[in-house]
């Protein structure tokens, strides 16, 4: 595969979000930036809707029930618009100027990323060398393999009897879109997808949310999108650990739903020309798709809205002139407070889930904090100097959407205290046990709040310098030509001093977890070589056997075979355990090769014994392949191994 390989299937992603979200966006009134900002909200709440209700109507998974479901939900938008529109005050009309520096701040973002991830991920066909990866690579050849995206049937992959009734699936169901349309293998519809949620759906969102709150400023907009590439935290920590692809991507959605929510609370200047409830339906818009492509970002929103309640609480108590006005505002916050708990106590994964420890004590989280070093232990300095300076700014502004900027930032700063060092197990389980209790969840949600006040204390810090009057002259000297090449100069500049040590170390920590070398730890050079070859021995639709901790179980999404164990967590059945523990002891006619039959296994894939975690898991059946006449070796490749059984008569065919 080439690069060229994964423009084109990059291109796919954008042209199909854009054309499925932006025709509800313009059904609903948005016009301009927010159109385009929202569009891939839309379109991840269409694509994981159209998931679930799609096997319903008996269609298989394909373009087609997306955009059946769009036309028709855009018709009844547009419908509803047209015959209210009378009725509606500020419609948007005429054309909107052209924004240059809105574009350069989206265009350095989306460079500057794209870099990034380009040089993490080392070659197109990359993939995470991760846990979690074996999974999400097998769930798209699922998908692709079923014609079923849905949430309500991804989960049976690993747990075939249903104990796993509900998966996110929404970013799976995209990314086997990517690959039904361009046609290029899953890891590179992988890599482009996120190459297309770092370098594009992030610094829209945020550049959004930042616009939203504070406004359109030059200085304003440019900062943001630089800033957007500051944050070794987002998007390139979920790249590293994990690999959280579906939260990545649902956090990248989030931004734009706290500008909805802002605007559907009227915390800010209308903008869009749009109505409020109108702005409660593009919230109701976003929400879902965030919803299921992740709920942990669900649980981000509900925490970081907050402020954002409180705000409006406090504007409609000061609006109420009478007791009962006063009491209804009371009650409705006291219902909302209560309604938000019950969604954070019944959105936690189970209890097993939630065991990640503390790490650290209560002044070292505050310092990772402020110092924006948290996970990579490396202080980003400028773009923590940028978060303090918005910080002192939005206490000197006091306005509402200045306040609701600090008070979003003090509650992702809070939530990561208490994951990474609270000492009060019950109390820190209450709050952050949404994100797992996991420390890397919650740290990479601090960008979404720290660069739009980074970028509003750099624009307010901009302005006051300006109004010196050395500088004032000096710019009154400048003729306007040179005024933008001063600008652009202190761009570039800005550009650089971001992009320092911190960001190198994630950089390079992705790098490492994306090499495909003689000692990846989960399938290295030499089994991807006979991964490659299977199709040369491995019939379609005969399964494979193999520990899925040692990579076998990528044969699935690599090579389109069919393997026991796609996934390290299985529902393991009376079957599958006879065979993970006596293959290589199977006999005619025992019930081993009842299993075999029943399962439809024919070979077996051994990549010794090197786990991906580092761990030991005892898989019997395998351990003594070499010495047994129940297989027989047919392809090598180093020390990995691929054998065919030959106990059971000829299921391979």
């Amino acid at each position: 595969m080439s690069w060229l390989d994964l423009i084109w299937a990059a291109a796919v992603a954008v042209l199909t979000l854009g054309a499925i979200g932006g025709s509800l966006a313009w059904a609903v009134g948005l016009k301009g930036y927010w159109a385009v900002a929202v569009a891939p909200a839309f379109a991840l709440t269409l694509i994981g809707g159209t998931a679930i209700v799609a096997p319903w109507l008996g269609l298989s998974w394909s373009l087609v029930p997306v955009l059946i479901l769009t036309a028709l939900i855009a018709a009844a938008l547009w419908f509803v618009r047209r015959i209210t529109r009378r009725a509606r005050s500020g419609e948007p009309s005429g054309r909107r100027p052209f924004d240059f520096w809105l574009l350069l701040g989206l265009a350095i973002a989306a460079i500057v990323l794209s870099l990034r991830v380009v040089d993490a991920i080392g070659a197109p066909a990359n993939f995470s060398q991760t846990f979690d990866n074996i999974f999400h690579l097998n769930a798209v050849r699922f998908v692709l393999d079923t014609g079923n995206a849905s949430s309500l049937n991804v989960g049976r992959m690993t747990n075939p009897g249903g104990a796993l009734g509900f998966y996110p699936a929404a970013w799976h169901g995209a990314v086997a879109l990517i690959v039904q349309l361009s046609g290029v293998a899953i890891p590179v519809a992988v890599n482009a997808m996120t190459l297309v949620v770092a370098a594009l759906i992030w610094p829209l969102g945020v550049v959004l949310l930042t616009r939203t709150l504070f406004g359109a400023g030059r200085v304003l907009v440019v900062s943001a999108g630089i800033l957007a590439t500051a944050f070794p935290l987002f998007p390139m920590l979920l790249m590293d650990y994990g690999v959280l692809y579906p939260f990545q991507l649902a956090l990248a959605l989030t931004p734009v739903a706290l500008a909805a929510t802002a605007q559907a609370l009227g915390l800010v200047p209308e903008g869009g020309g749009l109505q409020r409830w109108w702005w409660a339906l593009v919230l109701v818009g976003t929400l879902p798709g965030i919803m299921l492509a992740h709920p942990g970002a669900f649980v981000s929103w509900l925490a970081l809205s907050a402020p954002m309640a409180v705000a409006f609480a406090v504007q409609r108590w000061r609006a109420s002139r009478t007791v009962r006005g006063r009491s209804l505002v009371i009650i409705s916050f006291i219902a909302y407070m209560f309604a938000g708990a019950l969604m954070l106590m019944a959105l936690r994964p189970p209890s097993d889930a939630r065991g990640w420890p503390t790490a650290m004590s209560i002044p070292s989280a505050v310092w990772e904090v402020l110092s924006v070093s948290a996970w990579y232990g490396i202080a980003a300095t400028v773009a923590a100097l940028a978060v303090f300076a918005g910080v002192v700014w939005a206490i000197v502004a006091r306005t509402v959407p200045a306040l609701v900027g600090l008070g979003m930032y003090l509650v992702a700063a809070f939530l990561f205290v208490t994951v990474a060092a609270m000492p009060f197990g019950a109390l820190r389980d209450a709050f952050t046990g949404g994100w797992y209790n996991n420390i890397p969840r919650l740290a990479a949600m601090l960008p979404m709040v720290m660069v739009p006040l980074a970028a509003f204390g750099v624009a307010r810090s901009a302005s006051a310098i300006a109004r010196i009057p050395v500088f004032t002259r000096a710019r009154a000297r400048l003729a306007p030509a040179w005024r933008v090449a001063v600008a652009l100069l202190v761009v570039a500049g800005g550009i650089l001093s971001v992009q320092g040590p911190a960001m190198a170390q994630a950089s390079a920590s992705v790098s490492h977890m994306f090499a495909l070398t003689p000692d990846s730890v989960l399938v290295n050079t030499d089994e991807y070589a006979l991964i490659q070859r299977l199709d040369e021995h491995v019939p379609e639709g005969v399964a494979v056997a193999g520990s899925p901790w040692t990579g076998a179980s990528l044969s699935y999404a690599l090579a389109d075979r069919p393997v026991l164990m796609p996934h390290t967590l299985m529902e393991i059945t009376d079957e599958l355990a006879l065979i993970n523990e006596r293959l290589d002891e199977a006999s005619w006619n025992d019930a081993v090769c009842a299993a075999i039959d029943e399962l439809g296994v024919g070979f077996v894939l051994d990549f010794g014994t090197q786990e991906v975690h580092g761990a030991i898991h005892e898989f019997p059946g395998f351990d003594n392949l070499a010495e047994s006449d129940r297989v027989r070796l047919v392809d090598a490749e180093g020390a990995a191994k691929l054998y065919e059984i030959v106990a059971c008569g000829a299921v391979s065919g």
